[in-house]
């Protein structure tokens, strides 16, 4: 009698154990396709500070590129007011009117040719914004980091990166891709 109670509760038993592996595997690949969300949004968040870091470097290169140049400073030949465009041709660098010496304008010339094609070269659409503010220089790095869709009040990181640090003069409404912004003041 023994034997038929055991087999009874064998028969009742039969599949349990397939839908707890069945179970198991659900909730493995939900903790999978977390990790694989983590992933994707850790490597974004290295690019973004790739860009940031190409950024800062750059608005360093244009800040040494002024200080061996004050006239050119003092005469805002380093500024640069127009609006972001999202251009990605290389700028023409002019040459000097004399081959003995430039002028402070003809060498203010040619550091904003070359540094713009080194930042279009380095960031994506990369674009800048610069304006001389007393003894010190604004500059705004600008580019368009892919995948990424900014509005008005986004940031992304500790630079403040994002819509709302872009200059108001820089950046045109119609602009189908939104640019990334990141500010520095530089003593020239």
């Amino acid at each position: 009698m023994m034997i038929q109670h055991s087999a009874k509760n064998l028969s009742a038993q039969q599949g349990s154990s397939l839908l707890e592996v069945l179970i198991t595997i659900l909730i493995l690949s939900f903790g999978l396709l977390g990790i694989a969300a983590l992933t994707t949004s850790s490597l974004q968040a290295v690019k973004v500070s790739q860009f940031q870091s190409v950024a800062m470097q750059l608005a360093n290169e244009y800040a040494d590129r002024m200080r061996g140049n004050a006239r050119g400073v003092i005469s805002n030949n380093y500024n640069m007011s127009d609006a972001y465009t999202e251009a990605s041709s290389k700028v023409t660098v002019p040459t000097c009117a004399t081959t003995e010496a430039c002028t402070p304008a003809e060498l203010a010339a040619i550091d904003k040719a070359e540094w713009m094609n080194n930042l279009r070269r380095r960031l994506p659409n990369g674009g800048a914004y610069v304006q001389r503010n007393g003894l010190s220089v604004d500059i705004w790095v600008m580019w368009v980091e892919p995948g990424f869709k900014f509005d008005d009040d986004s940031t992304l990181s500790v630079a403040a990166t994002g819509g709302s640090q872009c200059p108001a003069a820089a950046v045109s409404v119609s602009l189908i891709n939104f640019p990334a912004c990141a500010y520095y003041r530089v003593s020239i």
